[in-house]
């Protein structure tokens, strides 16, 4: 394993709250989880996942509001490869969402609404701070190596 310095911030970027920005913040999170160690899999998959989140920060907490922005940072905490997305759109509360019913779902041709679903199986922690400086904090944590014993099997994704 390569020689890691604790909480090292390795990307910061204010964006606007435009679906068009996406593209810029999954390329950075890919290139520095392969540059963090993750095999390029994973890696995709994490960039996956932030961009699913930040998908919902466009839509859900800002409803698509292109004057509004939102900020990414992405650390490294030992063998944590730790995002957080920052937003002062509406809050999220992920206990107000429906339980997930695939059979259901497959059954009635519902598109879309899997998002958090594919954030949780991709990341090993995915929790949601409120802080001082802005209300919505969405930190987003993988573990490399597999450190977190939390599996993903290819075909769940």
């Amino acid at each position: 394993m390569k020689n890691r310095p604790s909480n090292t911030l390795r990307y910061s970027y204010t964006a606007p709250a435009r679906t068009e920005e996406l593209r810029v913040i999954r390329e950075a999170v890919e290139r520095e989880a392969l540059c963090f160690g993750f095999d390029p899999e994973t890696a995709y998959r994490v960039a996956l996942a932030v961009d699913e989140a930040c998908a919902n920060i466009v839509e859900h907490a800002f409803r698509c509001v292109a004057d509004e922005s939102f900020s990414v940072e992405i650390m490294t905490e030992a063998n944590r490869f730790v995002i957080k997305l920052f937003d002062s759109g509406k809050p999220f509360q992920p206990a107000s969402l429906p339980e997930l019913d695939l059979k259901k779902r497959a059954v009635e041709h519902q598109q879309g609404g899997l998002g958090l679903h594919i954030i949780n199986l991709v990341m090993d922690i995915v929790d949601y701070v409120n802080t001082s400086e802005r209300p919505n904090c969405l930190r987003l944590v993988k573990f490399l190596n597999g450190s977190s014993g939390k599996e993903l099997k290819r075909d769940t994704l």
